[in-house]
């Protein structure tokens, strides 16, 4: 994500627009990455997920210390380099959000889970039975 946001500042310094311009969107870009860097890195925003299970058919994740039902909403990305989903959180106004990459957990427990999704998204996220 480091390399992405860089990226982003090095098209935006090549871009022509005026000066003011790129300076309001190079802060843009550096309060994006502030605060990516506190919600996933250190986790310490309310919605950031320090732990994830899938007992059963049901989610729970750990926000702050207290485990909470969750629910799957949205797209699904599972590749090989990156998991990616919204959670919406039991008793939370806003969703939370799961960015795992390999370096994340344990390569055995990753690959469990990437392939359980993978096979079983079609069942995982459907809105059907919710609640």
């Amino acid at each position: 994500m480091l390399l992405s946001h860089v990226a982003a500042f090095i098209a935006l310094w090549l871009c022509s627009v005026w000066p003011v311009v790129k300076f309001a969107l190079a802060m843009g870009i550096a309060l994006h990455l502030y605060r990516y860097y506190l919600q996933f890195i250190v986790q310490k925003l309310p919605g950031s997920i320090s732990a994830i299970r899938l007992l059963e058919d049901q989610w729970r994740v750990n926000l702050a210390g207290t485990w909470y039902r969750s629910w799957p909403e949205g797209e699904i990305v599972v590749t090989s380099i990156l998991i990616c989903f919204k959670l919406r959180v039991e008793g939370k106004r806003y969703p939370s959000y799961l960015i795992l990459f390999p370096d994340s957990a344990d390569p055995a427990e990753l690959h469990g889970f990437r392939l359980r999704l993978m096979l079983e998204s079609h069942s995982l996220f459907d809105s059907k039975g919710r609640e």
